[in-house]
């Protein structure tokens, strides 16, 4: 979508009506929860929504991993690209919620990372480290000062070791957060001890398609209901909590929900206030309301502020939808409650460092909620959203009075942070009536130390992403004064000078032919406003050579030129991987700058080295033509092709009516039978290749990507579940061949140990259960203490042909460059 098109789109998402009834809910409670999760997608949305939109609860979400080594629905992105891409969604989700957000992974190369699958806490904990986990939750415990926390899983065998890792993390960081010897060095970051007051489980099995808990859950002490109807949304709170998990669209999340009960049972493991064994509520023996507070403040002045402060939100939801009128209730609440504050400080209670949070965090609630009622309409327009230290972007701040209330002593600036310089005066007039507009323009300028774009890096507050330039409005109304933050609602990205992106950046060399020249192609964008002359050359290894050695560089602002290399590896290169940098005539590293721009999410970028990764090695290749069909998952295709062999991209015309017998193989990829509604209408034409003397190679499916056991592989082939019960987590586990003379294991390649070295994240997942007679297991492998899988890889001769289902996870050993995947693929692809 074009700029105007995303600003028509956000203007069309909601109403005035809704957006005031959201900033009004959470006036209701001055109570919070934190749901503690390992990943992206593991908060249960449901309960969250309930809580968040219909009693007003601040909620919040910690997040252990960034999702790195999760699957992906909707492209090939993977490990670190994957990880931006979830939490950019993770983000989207909790912005729907108005939810807080931590992260444990703040880096990249971070230890709290997704490595994959595990099947226990001890293992999760061996690469994460128990402590580092749980002081990061001990962090965001302290830094959100939750009232109730509940971790997403159970620790319990069957489930995911990493959700199993954060629920035994969790519990003992409910424990510590309030000890002020647990974790001294946060109070320099001005972060205190906080002791939550409850702490729950949930009471569901996680088992299901993946998980498979070993005992049952504790029992439920304690129901909440999502099922019930929004009045003013029009759908149930489980309902609304689709429109969050919908934003999940790399896990395949967001499905319809009938309206109806949709209880969520939980169990209190902890509590330490007064609270009834049988309870209603989440909250109960807490105050709920700001009223509440008035009751255990222990200042009469102080609780007669919060008295007021409460009959004017009253006032507010009885006023809905008259906006003059709830903007009057507000106004007056939120002098109210400032009058608190102020006497809550100078009386010096014990327990008024506890009431002041709450208190100033519904101060900033009622700031929002006077911004809805007033029916202002603000906006930050940043251009360019793409700049290079030293340069300037032009920040046009502006505000629509669209209400019924007069605004006065208004002005307009612009916030940045502290390596950023911003020219201009604040904008400043003394009123600004109904029906007419404000605006400013300001410069800003990143200063040569400004951190670059950090794609990890993400504001905790819903309401404020962490933006370099951030929009800062005050005005007064009916005599208080309000502050209104507003963001962009694209992203300001301080990019490097140079963006350098070598084409392949991965290649294979094949030993077994004569190694000739390597081909070179570098695209190099100039993120600058001003012309850049600068050199270009390869870091190259010894006995390397490139030509040219170096490459001259004089690039126009904001354009972009091609060089070609042409790279001569040694006369004696042997097996194995070799890492060629490309660096600037200063000595800089060229970085590569990926773009990630998805229609659900906002754009954001990938920036890593631009090294070229190369993997030699010895495999023989079969002179066969291939018809590949792909799900968007995997990128076989253009490994084969790496690799010499022809493959040709089978359309959905091929498909239906083509003459399949032209390929020597068809290769089906990961998840195809979902994404490519026409392979399925093909099916049976596949069987008819396959009885007919053709080599089907499918890769890896899972039960619901319409694999039908009877119907969608040749023969009967059921897909295992939970899934959990059929992978082999362990990247080394073991490898047993169960038939050493198989064509598939002995040629051209014969496959060894050595060929099972070296592999990533794990051997495989989606393991067949059940087959028919006609397949014979080839491969045995298992995780430590679990009885050994045999339905890794299967191969039936069917007719005159083959079909061979293949669930190790080769795709993303080649994209690795696993020299063993390239070799078992090669043998894969060859006819019988």
């Amino acid at each position: 979508m074009t700029p105007d098109q995303q600003r028509i789109a956000a203007q069309a998402s909601g109403s005035a009506i809704t957006r005031l009834w959201d900033a009004l809910v959470p006036l209701r409670s001055v109570n919070s929860f934190m749901q503690t999760g390992a990943h992206p997608d593991d908060e249960t949305t449901k309960l969250l929504t309930r809580l968040a939109k219909c009693d007003g609860v601040r909620v919040a979400y910690t997040c252990c991993v960034r999702g790195e080594g999760g699957q992906n629905d909707i492209g090939t992105e993977r490990r670190n690209t994957l990880g931006v891409l979830r939490s950019r969604e993770m983000e989207r989700a909790a912005a729907v919620l108005g939810m807080e957000l931590y992260w444990l992974n703040e880096e990249f190369d971070g230890p709290i990372f997704d490595f994959g699958f595990s099947k226990s806490a001890d293992e999760t904990f061996d690469a994460w480290g128990r402590e580092r986990t749980v002081e990061g939750l001990v962090r965001a415990i302290r830094a959100s000062r939750p009232d109730v926390i509940a971790p997403t899983f159970l620790d319990v065998g069957g489930q995911h070791g990493h959700h199993r890792a954060n629920t035994v993390a969790t519990i003992e960081a409910f424990h510590l957060a309030g000890n002020p010897e647990a974790f001294p060095d946060h109070r320099a970051e001005g972060l205190r001890p906080w002791q939550a007051k409850k702490l729950y489980l949930p009471a569901w099995s996680g088992g299901g398609g993946a998980y498979d808990d070993e005992i049952p859950p504790p029992n439920a002490t304690l129901q909440i209901e999502t099922g019930d109807l929004d009045p003013i949304h029009g759908a149930t709170y489980a309902q609304m909590a689709q429109w969050s998990r919908a934003f999940h669209r790399t896990q395949g999340m967001g499905r319809w929900e009938e309206p109806g009960p949709a209880p969520v049972p939980l169990h209190r493991l902890h509590c330490v206030v007064d609270a009834p064994e049988q309870e209603t509520d989440l909250f109960d023996g807490l105050p709920r309301t700001v009223g509440d507070l008035a009751d255990i403040c222990g200042d009469d002045a102080t609780a007669a502020a919060l008295r007021d402060t409460q009959r004017a939100i009253d006032d507010a939801f009885a006023a809905f939808p008259n906006n003059r009128q709830v903007a009057r209730a507000v106004h007056a609440a939120l002098a109210a409650i400032r009058d608190a504050r102020k006497s809550l400080g100078l009386a010096g209670t014990a327990n008024g460092t506890e009431i002041d949070h709450r208190l100033w965090m519904k101060e900033q609630q009622l700031c929002r909620a006077s911004a809805a009622a007033c029916l202002l309409v603000a906006e930050l327009r940043v251009e360019p959203l793409e700049l290079v230290a030293g340069e300037s972007a032009e920040a046009d701040l502006t505000l629509y009075n669209g209400g019924p209330v007069e605004l006065t002593d208004l002005s307009l600036a612009i916030n940045t942070d502290k390596e950023w310089r911003v020219a201009g005066p604040t904008v400043k007039v003394r009123a600004l009536p109904p029906g007419e507009r404000l605006s400013g323009s300001f410069g800003a300028t990143p200063q040569p130390e400004a951190a670059g774009f950090a794609p990890y890096r993400f504001d905790t507050d819903p309401f404020r992403a962490d933006e370099p330039l951030r929009g800062c409005i005050t005005y007064s109304a009916d005599g208080v004064t309000v502050e209104m933050p507003v963001t962009t609602s694209q992203t300001v990205a301080l990019l490097p000078n140079l963006a350098v992106d070598a084409v392949p950046d991965r290649r294979v060399l094949n030993l077994n032919k004569p190694v000739d020249g390597i081909d070179l192609d570098v695209t190099i964008r100039s993120h600058a406003r001003d012309t850049v002359a600068d050199t270009l050359h390869l870091d190259l290894p010894d006995g390397w050579h490139a030509e040219p050695a170096v490459y001259p560089l004089t690039l126009p602002g904001r354009d972009a030129a091609r060089a070609q290399f042409s790279i001569t590896p040694p006369a004696n290169l042997v097996a194995g991987h070799v890492s060629l940098g490309l660096e600037t005539g200063s000595g800089d590293t060229c970085m590569r700058v990926e773009p990630i721009a998805y229609p659900h999410i906002r754009r954001t970028y990938m920036i890593r080295p631009a090294n070229v990764d190369l993997l030699a090695l010895h495999v023989e290749v079969p002179n066969v033509r291939v018809g590949y069909v792909g799900g968007g998952a995997d990128r076989a295709d253009h490994w084969l092709r790496e690799l010499g062999v022809h493959v040709d991209e089978l359309s959905d015309a091929h498909l239906a009516t083509g003459d399949l017998s032209q390929y020597d193989t068809i290769v089906v990829g990961v998840f195809a039978f979902r994404f490519h509604p026409s392979l399925l209408q093909a099916r049976r034409r596949l069987h008819d290749y396959v009885e007919s003397g053709g080599n089907l190679v499918t890769l890896y499916h899972r039960p619901w990507d319409n694999w039908d056991p009877q119907t969608v592989p040749p023969r009967f082939l059921k897909i295992g579940q939970p899934s959990l019960r059929w992978r082999v987590t362990d990247a080394n586990a073991a490898v047993k061949t169960l038939q050493p003379e198989h064509p598939l294991l002995r040629g051209p390649n014969e496959i060894g140990a050595a060929d099972w070295a070296g592999w990533v994240k794990e051997r495989g997942l989606y393991f067949a259960a059940e087959w028919a007679d006609d397949y014979v297991p080839l491969l045995s492998m298992a995780d430590p203490n679990e009885a050994p899988l045999e339905g890794a890889l299967l191969s039936a001769d069917i007719g005159k042909g083959r079909h061979t289902h293949n669930a190790l996870i080769l795709h993303y050993q080649m994209e690795s460059l696993v020299p063993g995947a390239f070799r078992l693929m090669a043998n894969l692809i060859t006819p019988s």
